[in-house]
């Protein structure tokens, strides 16, 4: 607990804390010590030589957020078997037992979370205060229609790509997406500054993940393949309701992270 105060944003005491244990290895004489960066959600424990240390992935919630959602499935009189973050359930679902560097990137209504996996392990994880609603917000306002007429208008025109003059909602769709590629941007180069590996790939899920062209627009300015998350791609399902699923699947790739929870 002592070295989880290291890294965690809030008081430990308004912190629900799990962690496991990854590895454990011998401190030998005249080892230096390594330090942990403070994006980092691993901590160590106290380095002495002959002892052991141990590398532990920690998590953490707030007490009051997950008390919201003890209530919530309270009040819906539903048994609520377990509370994970977003980033192991698209682990579970997305990546598989892929062991590359890749950053999974959820696009969803409100935020927009980024995380970097290696070797089936999240390193770095941020968060912000953009996503879908953003662009969609950017719109209406683009074009002073209401937010329904605005979000149809951002899957059908999407983001333009290629040189050459530019129509007004795509540079609209382009701007309020440029927070969520200077985060892509700034997360790559840390995590390749503190570990000296290069993310592979980068993986899209949430809804904002179908705008159009989105993949070929991400994959030209970072320079790394981009794809779109498939979470049904280790599930068993009727031939005829592909086109359906494959339509709504960045949207379900979460919730079915979470439902695998016990299978995988």
């Amino acid at each position: 607990r002592w070295q989880a105060k290291k890294i965690i944003p809030l008081p430990i005491e308004e912190m629900v804390l799990d962690w496991k244990i990854l590895s454990t290895t011998e401190i030998k004489k005249g080892a230096k010590e390594k330090e942990t960066p403070l994006s980092s959600p691993f901590i160590k424990g106290e380095e002495k030589e002959g002892k052991e240390e141990m590398k532990i992935l920690l998590t953490g919630a707030a007490k009051n957020l997950v008390a919201k959602y003890v209530e919530i499935f309270k009040k819906a009189n539903l048994d609520l078997l377990g509370l994970e973050t977003e980033a192991f359930a698209l682990i579970r679902t997305l990546i598989g037992g892929d062991k590359s560097v890749i950053m999974l990137v959820n696009i969803g209504a409100a935020t927009t979370d980024i995380s970097v996996i290696d070797e089936g392990i999240p390193f770095l994880n941020r968060s912000i205060d953009v996503g879908g609603l953003t662009i969609t917000r950017a719109v209406s306002n683009s074009l002073n229609v209401n937010l329904s007429h605005a979000e149809q208008f951002k899957y059908d025109i999407g983001v333009v790509l290629g040189e050459g003059k530019k129509g007004e909602i795509p540079q609209t769709i382009e701007n309020a997406i440029s927070p969520i590629v200077n985060e892509l941007k700034y997360c790559i180069n840390l995590y390749q500054g503190q570990s000296g590996k290069t993310v592979e790939k980068v993986i899209l899920g949430g809804g904002s993940a179908l705008l159009l062209n989105l993949v070929s627009y991400l994959s030209q300015i970072l320079n790394i393949k981009v794809y779109i998350g498939d979470p049904w791609a280790r599930i068993i399902y009727p031939e005829d309701l592909k086109p359906v699923l494959t339509k709504i699947a960045p949207r379900f790739a979460v919730a079915v992270g979470l439902a695998m929870r016990d299978i995988i």
